[in-house]
């Protein structure tokens, strides 16, 4: 063979070769490497909490509303495996097939994680900037891979195989349409299931089971800081007909956590923290958790009931045995200048059985107004367990609130002591009435001899503003003090109101 004979043969071989290759990398996915589809939503606060804690500088865009659950994704799924993923890696993500969901996909498949920009200096005085392009025109801040991209090419080409997915518009939408119907928020809800309660894994897939009627994934993210595990995502399973099914058999992903189950990679002997507000990692320099004064807060349970009725229909009020009685919504510390802290020790679980002895009088003066029709099985005391688990934790710091009973016998003590409805009555404020923001200050101030903070509700829709909470300050000493000390202008009424019409409401609401 002579050269020429020779280099005509490599060069059709290398081209057959570059054929085949081709038309691997261009073959569609086959159906048959994947069995079930896992739908996932994450709880925005702890994968805000995550993101934070991989950098301080990291910042968090939450969905419009801050308490839904957003989408994680699809996951086209292989039975006691995890994957497949990255299916063909030449359909590139197209943005521009979703233009008409963009505005769903904001609300629903929310990109928490925002991009970090970083700009540096090294020896030589050059500037070095992250994620930045720059020609001799102009800087471009180039956005990192959105979460839509990304789940795109990993899950996204995978699911293709699927017709019902065939593209980019089917896939995304069949996500929203999964949201839509299945919002966990809702599903949680309906379960009995409240954010900032702490229950045990076996809790969640039994509860959530009983309204979905199929077994779900409960997903944990485990802190190294504190050894507490906060609850991240739910995981929803669907055949290939997009039938909801038992997630059973899918495998416990991402190699962390310390349970056999393949429902969980969750610890069964802790509690999970479905929290609202995830505290700072803690290290050995924290002061965290020290705190200068107490906020004893009492609301008035018709504009509370006004509140939550208005938010839902399917919400009712479990209004006080005494009805024209101020409620306890709790003893805060705080620190001045700021609020909190908070969940000081997520471990600690409140004990109802130790508040025997004043849960009658509890339920009278710490009267958990919130109800609903949706709820099943709602137990008893959740309130009083969320304001000890994100408040009592703390206040346990000092010797006089260091128990559960100390601390809501405290607050007991301060609400016969300190009547709101009384006190406001000796300034001809009845309810029903509507009065100037000067004279709720002054008959306070002149009741209580100390500046109090006055809190209210402004109705958007009928415009009417309520009286809702009124709050008084103590130190460590327990001894009544003004709640604005540290204010510049404490001349002027410590509130949120404006000063004219403030409502009064009665039992009619």
């Amino acid at each position: 063979m002579n050269k020429r004979t020779t280099l005509l043969c490599a060069t059709i071989i290398t081209f057959g070769l570059g054929c085949t290759y081709l038309g691997l990398t261009m073959k569609k996915p086959d159906s048959d490497s994947w069995d079930i589809l896992i739908f996932t939503q994450t709880w925005p606060t702890t994968l805000c909490y995550t993101w934070k804690e991989h950098n301080a500088s990291h910042e968090c865009h939450y969905p419009p509303v801050k308490n839904q659950w957003t989408i994680h994704g699809i996951w086209p799924t292989k039975l006691g495996t995890i994957g497949p993923g990255f299916c063909n890696k030449t359909m590139v993500f197209d943005e521009n097939a979703l233009y008409g969901i963009k505005d769903d996909l904001n609300k629903y498949w929310t990109d928490i994680e925002l991009p970090q920009l970083n700009v540096t200096m090294d020896k030589t005085n050059t500037i070095n900037i992250t994620n930045v392009t720059m020609n001799t025109n102009n800087i471009t801040v180039t956005k990192k891979e959105s979460i839509w991209q990304h789940e795109w090419e990993k899950h996204g080409t995978c699911a293709v195989s699927l017709p019902s997915l065939k593209s980019e518009f089917y896939y995304f939408y069949q996500g929203i349409t999964w949201a839509k119907k299945y919002p966990m928020k809702d599903i949680l809800e309906k379960a009995g299931i409240a954010v900032n309660s702490s229950l045990t894994v076996d809790d969640y897939l039994k509860k959530i089971k009983s309204v979905l009627n199929v077994n779900v994934y409960v997903f944990c993210f485990h802190r190294k800081d504190t050894d507490e595990q906060l609850l991240n995502e739910i995981r929803i399973c669907f055949n290939k007909n997009l039938e909801l099914i038992d997630c059973d058999g899918i495998k416990n992903s991402r190699g962390y956590g310390k349970s056999n189950s393949q429902l969980t990679n969750c610890d069964k002997k802790k509690p999970i923290l479905y929290l609202d507000y995830v505290t700072p990692h803690n290290n050995s320099n924290s002061n965290d958790n020290e705190w200068d004064y107490l906020v004893f807060s009492q609301t008035w349970p018709y504009t509370f009931c006004h509140t939550w009725t208005i938010d839902s229909s399917s919400h009712t009020c479990n209004l006080p045995q005494n009805r024209n009685q101020w409620t306890i919504h709790g003893i805060w510390p705080n620190k001045i200048g700021t609020s909190g802290p908070f969940y000081c020790n997520n471990q600690t679980v409140l004990n109802l059985d130790v508040l025997d002895s004043i849960k009658s009088e509890m339920k009278n003066r710490w009267t958990e107004v919130k109800n609903s029709n949706s709820w099943l099985n709602k137990k008893e005391g959740e309130l009083w367990k969320h304001e000890w688990t994100k408040h009592g934790t703390c206040a346990k710091s000092l010797p006089a609130l260091d128990t559960e009973l100390k601390y809501f016998q405290q607050a007991l003590n301060w609400s016969i002591e300190y009547p709101l409805n009384n006190l406001l009555a000796k300034g001809g404020i009845q309810t029903d009435g509507s009065y100037p923001l000067a004279q709720y200050w002054q008959t306070l101030i002149t009741a209580l001899g100390k500046r109090p903070f006055i809190d209210c509700y402004t109705d958007k829709k009928n415009h009417v503003v309520y009286i809702d909470e009124v709050r008084i300050c103590f130190n460590k000493l327990l001894k009544l003090i003004d709640c604005d000390s540290f204010r510049h202008h404490n001349d002027k009424p410590y509130t949120n109101c404006p000063d004219n019409n403030i409502y009064y409401p009665g039992v009619k609401v």
